[in-house]
Parts: C-alpha cells; sequence; structure tokens
C-alpha cells in the first residue's frame, strides 16, 4: 500500500534552503529516541536514488521538520521551481519496512 507523505507546491524556501516536511506525517519516519534526524532514500521515476535526511529541531515548542541532504542537488538536477508540485509517497512492506518514492509534478499554470 502507497501512502502519501507530501504533496506540496514548492515555495521559495523549498528550492533554496530545505523542503518544509508536514509534523503530522513524521509519524511515518521511526526516529530513534532522542535523535532528531534521520536518512533515507527515495527513488525517483527514472530509478535514480537521492538520500535525504529528514531533521526537526532540537528545541522549542514546534518541531518544525525539513527535509535536506539531497534535497538541493535533486531541486537542481529537476530544475525545481516555485509552485512545482512535490510528492513524496511511502509503500509499506511487512520485510523491509518502508520504501520511498519522490516525483515532481510540474506547474502547468500559464503566466500571464
Amino acid at each position: 500500500m502507497e501512502i502519501e507523505l507530501v504533496n506540496k507546491k514548492l515555495t521559495t524556501t523549498d528550492i533554496k534552503s530545505c523542503l518544509v516536511y508536514p509534523t503530522a506525517n513524521l509519524r511515518a519516519f521511526q526516529m530513534v529516541q532522542g535523535e532528531n534526524a534521520i536518512r533515507f532514500n527515495a527513488r525517483d521515476p527514472t530509478g535514480r536514488v537521492w538520500e535525504f535526511k529528514l531533521c526537526t529541531r532540537n528545541h522549542g515548542r514546534y518541531k518544525k521538520p525539513v527535509i535536506r541532504g539531497d534535497w538541493l542537488d535533486y531541486v537542481r538536477e529537476k530544475g525545481l521551481t516555485v509552485n512545482d508540485s512535490i510528492i513524496l509517497t511511502m509503500v509499506a512492506d511487512a520485510e523491509n519496512g518502508g520504501s520511498y518514492n519522490i516525483r515532481v509534478e510540474p506547474n502547468t499554470e500559464l503566466a500571464i
């Protein structure tokens, strides 16, 4: 079963710094108690595997999760721009836990 973790239009922060990740979907990642980051691989439609790092704040009231690692390389290679949509999914696998897929839907709105 495939579970959608992120489906969002990219912002300037997302393409210049890091991908802001929804706090409600942190349950899809099993962080070790006391840790604030976890590495995971996601496969794009071409079959290339990207290594991402999901990080949360060490302190403060809100976790504010973000994805780093190969994220900016992914942005550059795919030529992503503001308002393109990113979709990150997890495929549950009883034997291996889960695997992740990432894809882009380009912004198709015409600029006037």
